[in-house]
């Protein structure tokens, strides 16, 4: 039976030149998991300006919860890769009663805001799942500018005492990179990713550096989701933590090869581009 995957957190959308795209960390890993075969499910808020018939989410069995607004992020990349972000547009908070009673059972569940939108009760919601967070939405604020800034992490302990798996950038620890050797002691396995530079996977007071697969970037945006859904995906199936480092190595390399979720690959794919471990 193919495993049940569970993203919390906001489908958004991005700003594109010629309009939006469809954006936002449960949105990008509910696309991995599905094209690597799972079922995948979401648990999401979104106003009434957001496309509900979007063929990219196809197979996808997604909970909405009605918003005023749908989030909305304009995100613009320097030539060193660094990211300026606005935020246009904020949808609801996510709480616990809004995680069906069915969707509880999920085998993965995988925390992802993206503006502050997941409350931290959350990770109580699930028994048996293989609990992953991604940080990023609970590191960020906005002013009245819409300029988004990074804030301290302050719920961090009350998640990853709970959680099994935290997955973070370089990027979302650059304001507070002390914060790091916290989150070490209270995930069991962390990994650390630095783009095209690889990543680092913390376990059992260990440190273990792993490379990025070469390719051409096209468009980074997403991709440290991908290679979480991809890594917690591998994981749950291996119980490796070097096998589903290598995987989501390699599932996220195709993901930067072309503009939004267009290049999220399937199976098949991964198999053919795959490095032995």
């Amino acid at each position: 039976m193919p495993l049940t995957f569970l993203a919390v957190g906001h489908f958004c959308y991005d700003v594109a030149p010629n309009g939006y795209v469809l954006g936002g960390s449960a949105a990008y890993s509910t696309i991995t998991a599905r094209n690597l075969g799972c079922h995948a499910r979401a648990v999401t808020a979104v106003g009434a300006n957001f496309d509900r018939q979007n063929p990219l989410i196809d197979g996808i069995n997604v909970t909405y919860h009605e918003s005023p607004e749908t989030t909305i992020f304009d995100n613009r990349y320097g030539q060193d890769g660094h990211r300026q972000q606005l935020i246009l547009g904020v949808a609801d908070a996510l709480l616990s009663h809004h995680v069906p009673a069915e969707q509880k059972s999920a085998e993965i569940a995988y925390l992802c805001p993206i503006a502050d939108e997941v409350h931290p009760a959350l990770v109580h919601c699930f028994d048996r799942a293989l609990i992953g967070v991604t940080p990023q939405g609970w590191m960020r604020q906005w002013d009245g500018s819409r300029q988004v800034h990074p804030k301290r992490w302050c719920s961090a302990q009350a998640i990853l005492s709970y959680a099994d798996v935290l997955i973070l950038s370089v990027e979302d620890i650059a304001a507070y990179p002390e914060d790091l050797e916290r989150y070490i002691q209270w995930t069991r396995i962390v990994v650390l990713t630095k783009g095209k530079r690889g990543a680092t996977l913390y376990e059992n007071g260990e440190a273990l550096e792993s490379a990025a697969y070469p390719v051409n970037e096209v468009d980074p945006t997403g991709a440290g989701d991908v290679f979480a859904a991809a890594f917690l995906i591998k994981y749950h199936e291996t119980r490796s933590s070097t096998t589903a480092l290598n995987f989501a190595h390699c599932v996220a390399s195709f993901a930067v090869e072309g503009k939004g979720t267009t290049h999220i690959p399937t199976l098949e794919q991964v198999y053919g581009r795959l490095r032995k471990t």
